[in-house]
């Protein structure tokens, strides 16, 4: 029986996921390790009390929020972490439940081998692409991720799922954007053929709270390599 580790769920929420009043679906696990990673929990070992839903008991959480959805044309957003990682359980999960009229939404930073992005296609209404930066040099020394899989499997999403259904999000991050650089990257999202992009400035996390050991190590990392 295929499980979903889940860090948190978040309901009521508007202007954030796209149409309508969304609940998040915070799952475990991410393939990036990035310097301001706002969700560290879900990869640097430090918060036990997650819960495991089966598909139907996912829905049974999810389905109290059915009227808020329904009358606004909204639904479940998946995040992480980066819930492309549980893309099985997310398709059997949509496939069963595709019927009850809800959006299903998803954000994601695209760090997945191309086969598992594409399990996704026909089933998710709407992705909202992290896209960090869009030049290999800044985008590897922040993520720890490989620029080449993201940049192809952007390309593709666009190829198969068109540009109405992608909204890419551009980040200002301290530090790592001294000049505007992210100017640079809405052009070259532009110029990919995207449509739909959403500029906006990061916050610092650990500015507010208290992160572990592993993450701020991480986020170490990355401030000498810019020093």
């Amino acid at each position: 029986m295929k499980e979903l580790n889940v860090l948190t769920i978040n309901r009521i929420r508007t202007k954030t996921d796209g149409e309508g009043v969304t609940t998040l679906v915070v799952s475990m696990g991410c393939p990036l390790r990035c310097a301001y990673c706002i969700n560290p929990m879900t990869w640097d070992g430090s918060y036990k009390a997650t819960r495991k839903y089966t598909i139907d008991e996912l829905y049974e959480e999810l389905k109290i929020d059915n009227l808020y959805f329904l009358a606004t044309g909204g639904g479940v957003m998946f995040g992480g972490g980066e819930p492309l990682l549980n893309i099985d359980f997310i398709s059997e999960f949509i496939n069963k439940y595709k019927d009850t009229g809800w959006k299903f939404n998803m954000e994601t930073s695209l760090s997945v081998p191309l086969e598992t992005l594409q399990k996704s296609y026909g089933l998710i209404d709407h992705y909202f692409v992290d896209t960090k930066d869009m030049n290999k040099e800044r985008y590897e020394l922040y993520t720890k991720g490989d620029y080449d899989l993201f940049y192809s499997n952007l390309q593709n999403l666009l190829e198969n799922v068109g540009p109405s259904h992608i909204r890419c999000r551009v980040p200002m991050i301290p530090n790592l954007h001294k000049n505007e650089e992210y100017k640079e990257n809405i052009e070259t999202l532009q110029n990919m053929g995207i449509t739909d992009i959403e500029v906006f400035n990061y916050v610092i996390p650990s500015d507010r709270k208290t992160i572990s050991d592993t993450a701020k190590k991480n986020m170490d990392d990355f401030l000498n390599k810019i020093s």
